[in-house]
């Protein structure tokens, strides 16, 4: 029994990045529309960047939640 509760216990602290990631997601689209809203000639250049941004933050919240479902069901 105490395996078991050691792996759900590694499983739930090995997806703690992905709140971290979704904090960071929320951040960055604030900043984009804000810069938008701005400066509305330079969206298509923000345009470029920001779609190569998000999938890097997407990338690290999606890697932990992998990770964790290994540990919990693996």
């Amino acid at each position: 029994m105490e395996l078991e509760a050691a792996k759900l216990i590694a499983g739930a602290l090995a997806m703690l990045p992905a709140f971290g990631a979704a904090i960071g997601l929320g951040l960055y689209f604030k900043a984009y529309a804000e810069g938008v809203a701005r400066n509305p000639q330079a969206k298509e250049l923000m345009d470029k960047n920001f779609f190569l941004i998000l999938a890097f933050i997407e990338a690290l919240g999606i890697i932990p939640i992998g990770l964790g479902a290994a540990m919990l069901f693996g």
